[in-house]
């Protein structure tokens, strides 16, 4: 039994418990789970054998889900999503279906216009999800020239050793 790692010949918890008994494992290098299992058994053995139930699966469809499909069908892809910033910033779907159900719970649009008017809705808040529609980026400003220092030839660049601590050296003293 010891040597046994057949699925079919007992479970996991009675050739562990074989291998105990045996002394082909120690006391002390008892598994975690063993423990838990002796002191909390499944109600059905856990066996290879056993015939599974067929169980129904329900589907679980909420109606935010059919707002943003349609979003997504209508609109894309709004580009990646970090989810380390998940629980800061909403995103452009939960803002869309937020919106949504605020126009659809105040009755004064009709339901075939609902999305068309969220979009509004939003562009209204700055947030444009059709692109040509969005204003144009306003153009950067020019900024001043800023003086630069001649730089020296490659050949002067490579023959010049530069040393950190001349460099450390250097930045002390024009600090004092």
């Amino acid at each position: 039994m010891a040597g046994n790692r057949l699925e079919k010949i007992g479970t996991i918890f009675t050739r562990t418990t074989g291998l105990l008994k045996s002394g082909a494992i120690k006391a002390s290098e008892k598994p975690l789970w063993y423990e838990v299992y002796e002191a909390f058994p499944p109600k059905y053995e856990p066996r290879f054998d056993r015939p599974v139930q067929e169980k129904k699966i329900r589907q679980i469809l909420y109606t935010e889900d059919a707002i943003r499909a349609k979003f997504y069908k209508a609109h894309g892809s709004p580009g990646t999503i970090t989810l380390s910033e998940h629980s800061v910033r909403p995103t452009i779907s939960q803002l869309f279906i937020k919106e949504y159900e605020k126009l659809r719970d105040e009755g004064n649009v009709p339901e075939e216009k609902l999305m068309e008017e969220t979009a509004l809705a939003l562009e209204a808040h700055g947030i444009y999800l059709d692109r040509s529609r969005a204003p144009p980026k306003p153009e950067p400003e020019e900024q001043p020239a800023v003086e630069t220092q001649p730089i020296a030839p490659q050949s002067q660049l490579l023959t010049d050793k530069v040393r950190l601590s001349d460099i450390f050296k250097e930045s002390q003293e024009e600090k004092n």
